[in-house]
Formats: C-alpha cells, structure tokens, sequence
C-alpha cells in the first residue's frame, strides 16, 4: 500500500517538476501600420496628404503639437520571442511630404513569404455576372 502511495508520488512529482519547465505557446501580436517595401518605394516628396493615406493608410500616430509629423510604426511580438518595431516617419510642410525618415524602417518585418502565399487563399473570388434569362417564344 505505501509502496503504491510512494510510486505514485513520486510520478506526480515528476510530472510536475517537468511540465513546469515548458513555456506555454503565446500567439504572435501584431500592431499599428504594416508597410511592405514595394509599398515605401511608391512613397514620393511632394505627395499630399490624402494621396499618402491612400498608399499606406492612417498613420499611428499624429502628434497634436508637430501636426506636420506623422508615424507610421508596425509592432511585433512573435510568440516567445523579443518585441520587434519598425518605424517610418513623414513631415510635410503645406499639406505636401516634404521628408522620408526611414531610419528605423524594418523591411524584414513587412515581408514575409506567409502573406504571399496566402494571397490567393484570402483573394475574393471572381464576380461572374449572371446568365441571361432564356427568351420566352410564344
């Protein structure tokens, strides 16, 4: 009886003392604007503001006191892994991109061979218009 007991401590010590050594999954998080480098390279000086919205989206962040600043950051903490950022900064001056501060801009981040694969599985289907109705002869 005791020999059962003890067996069966010991297992559960054990189990105990090995699962406690895992690291639980964690899903990854992403956040803010993803901007992949074919998309950057269509940025141009002289764009308004409505035409660099219309390419990359709503910035993150528009600062109220530097209005003519805006950021364009992606955040990323894949699982258990370290948090990564990149960062796209735009000024303008009358409404008009004036400067590109793509210093701290991560093209690895934006790119990644999962979104093109899935491209064709997140596609919509094609719209078929619909078969003319058969004329009635009387």
């Amino acid at each position: 009886m005791y020999k059962k007991l003890i067996f069966i401590l010991c297992v559960v010590f054990s189990l105990t003392l090995s699962l406690t050594a895992c690291e639980p999954h964690r899903i990854d998080i992403q956040q803010g604007n993803k901007i992949d480098p074919e998309t950057l390279a269509k940025l141009k000086i002289g764009m308004t503001r409505k035409q660099v919205i219309f390419l990359l989206g709503t910035p993150l962040l528009k600062d109220a006191f530097h209005q003519d600043r805006w950021d364009y950051i992606f955040y990323l903490k894949p699982g258990n892994q370290p948090v990564k950022q990149s960062r796209v900064t735009l000024f303008f001056k009358n409404s008009r991109l004036v400067k590109i501060d793509d210093a701290a801009y991560a093209p690895e981040m934006h790119s990644s061979s999962d979104d093109s694969s899935n491209d064709e599985i997140n596609a919509a289907p094609p719209v078929q218009a619909p078969a003319p109705a058969p004329a009635h002869q009387h």
